[in-house]
């Protein structure tokens, strides 16, 4: 798999819209398709039944009528290779060149829902209850799924309560390294219970969606929308993100004292 190579491509748009599943494994797919399609016709030929009799499983092909008529799927696809084995018309080997065009954006959905407390005292946020659920399409990697929903909420949260780049007053920045750039812990992000939900995106033959963004986007919201919702009993209706426990502090304090 060559990727970003630029002796190849002469412009890239920058990884985005999870799109590598989507295209990459629908290119696969079409390829795979069109070997398929030949080995069947030569199994046919092989085993004398009609191609559509064939059957492919578990490194067997076979006469789906009489099973017992069988080859190894190793057998065939060397067959493949010997002219003398080949039905009239076909070409040997079994090299497959194709490609695959998106015609639309693989886009996934979720819903994250957020329950937080904040410690009026100091401006602490805890978290209490975070349910995410996800559809994004075919799963084909369940554990790899999980963690990048695990990874984008981290982001999230990050986001939502911590991670902002400050300046001062000549425009140098103050968080130039991770000692004062808040990236969140472990201890820091709750347990999540996630769900999904695999419903076949129409963009291309394996359904897939995309995935990546779907974290990273509905939880920094979701997280800002629920400290927001525990503050607006204070009459606090806006802080810019990310909602330290300094500015979530400072602005009880000034809600405070304009209704004192």
């Amino acid at each position: 798999v060559r990727h970003g190579d630029t002796d190849m491509l002469p412009v890239g748009e920058g990884t985005f819209a999870s799109r590598g599943l989507a295209v990459g494994g629908s290119a696969v797919h079409v390829s795979a398709v069109e070997a398929r399609k030949k080995l069947v016709v030569l199994a046919g030929h092989l085993l004398g039944c009609p191609a559509g009799d064939v059957e492919i499983n578990e490194g067997r092909v076979f006469n789906g009528r009489d099973p017992e008529q069988a080859m190894s799927f190793s057998e065939v696809a060397s067959a493949a290779y010997q002219r003398e084995l080949l039905p009239d018309g076909m070409e040997p080997g079994l090299e497959f060149e194709e490609s695959y065009t998106l015609t639309a954006n693989p886009f996934g959905f979720a819903a994250h829902v957020v329950v937080v407390e904040v410690d009026p005292g100091t401006g602490d946020v805890k978290f209490l209850d975070y349910i995410a659920v996800h559809d994004s399409g075919q799963i084909v990697n369940p554990l790899i799924a999980e963690g990048q929903v695990q990874g984008g909420i981290a982001q999230g949260i990050g986001q939502a309560l911590g991670e902002g780049m400050m300046y001062d007053s000549d425009g140098q920045p103050l968080t130039s390294s991770l000692m004062d750039y808040a990236l969140p812990s472990a201890e820091d992000i709750p347990a999540v219970v996630l769900d999904t939900l695999e419903t076949p995106s129409p963009t291309n033959p394996l359904g897939i969606k995309g995935l990546g963004e779907l974290p990273t986007v509905a939880a920094p919201v979701a997280v800002a929308n629920a400290v927001m919702d525990a503050l607006s009993r204070y009459g606090v209706r806006h802080i810019d993100v990310p909602l330290t426990a300094e500015k979530v502090w400072q602005a009880l304090n000034q809600a405070k004292s304009q209704t004192a």
